[in-house]
């Protein structure tokens, strides 16, 4: 039996490329689409959960494998941030837009005065377009006065223009009520029916305080003229032309400061009481002196207008 030299040589081939291939696998192929299989022969398919092996064409040590989702550590949460305060800007001041910074609106503009007239006219005391109020008042009140040295009544009216609510400007008078013998006054003969009449009036002006206020305080006075009469009354009546005669006159200067108060009960009804003294002079009338003609005065006011 003939024994070829071949035989030894083919064994220990069958031995060493076991050894060989388990210490060098071949590389894998590269990713690509998988070849058609050969008519006649299949070709093993990997397992689904096997990890794919990365070419190494260097021939080094395998890559270890990239850790998967699962094996990453999970992140700790983190709290959302707060929301920061939007600051409001202050009226007209610089104030923040998603655009950039911005000024503020300006103020607007006050309008512009209108031009002068051509018709300007001087302003004048009574002039309806002023910035004063005009009224007026007219009135009546009883006084009480001292006389030839008695006391005595008398009966005074008054009426005047009431500019811008302060001051009036106007006239008046008061005249005697209560009847004077006048036997002993005057020159001789003297008759028993004598009878002894006084009156005066002139202009009044008074200037009103706090005249807006339901209650005002006013300063004022009357200066004027008067007259004394005496004459004989012949007891049939009382009408001062029919009834009396032999009239004897005495013209005298009054002077009458007054200080009083007001109240304003409606915009067309005022109530008062002043004060003062009347001061007389040029009394020429036998028994009769000036002292005797003037004295102290107090009157009530019954004012209706418009105030």
């Amino acid at each position: 039996m003939r024994v070829s030299l071949n035989a030894p040589c083919c064994i220990v081939a069958l031995l060493i490329a076991p050894s060989v291939w388990a210490a060098d696998p071949p590389p894998n192929p590269a990713p690509g689409p998988a070849a058609a299989p050969s008519s006649g022969q299949e070709q093993p398919s990997a397992p689904a959960d096997a990890p794919a092996v990365p070419d190494d064409p260097e021939g080094g040590a395998e890559d270890e494998p990239e850790a998967g989702p699962a094996d990453a550590e999970p992140e700790a949460p983190t709290a959302a941030p707060a929301p920061a305060a939007t600051p409001t800007a202050p009226s007209n001041t610089v104030a923040d837009s998603p655009y950039g910074t911005t000024a503020a609106p300006p103020k607007p503009s006050p309008p512009p005065e209108p031009p002068p007239t051509d018709d300007d006219v001087p302003a004048t005391l009574f002039d309806s377009h002023s910035d004063y109020a005009i009224g007026g008042f007219g009135g009546f009140g009883p006084a009480y006065t001292r006389f030839a040295g008695r006391n005595a009544a008398l009966m005074c009216g008054e009426g005047a223009v009431l500019i811008d609510h302060m001051l009036s400007l106007g006239g008046g008078g008061c005249g005697l009520v209560t009847e004077f013998d006048a036997e002993q006054y005057g020159p001789e003969p003297h008759d028993p029916n004598d009878r002894l009449q006084f009156g005066y009036g002139g202009a009044i002006v008074r200037y009103h305080f706090f005249s807006r206020q339901m209650v005002n305080v006013s300063v004022g006075g009357l200066i004027g003229a008067g007259g004394l009469v005496i004459a004989t009354w012949d007891g049939a009546g009382n009408d001062w032309e029919s009834d009396y005669s032999h009239k004897r006159g005495d013209g005298v200067f009054v002077f009458e400061p007054q200080v009083g108060g007001h109240a304003n009960l409606t915009r067309w009804l005022r109530l008062g009481i002043s004060a003062g003294y009347r001061f007389v002079s040029g009394v020429d009338t036998q028994g009769l002196s000036s002292w005797d003609v003037g004295g102290p005065k107090v009157i009530g006011h019954i004012h209706l207008g418009w105030f």
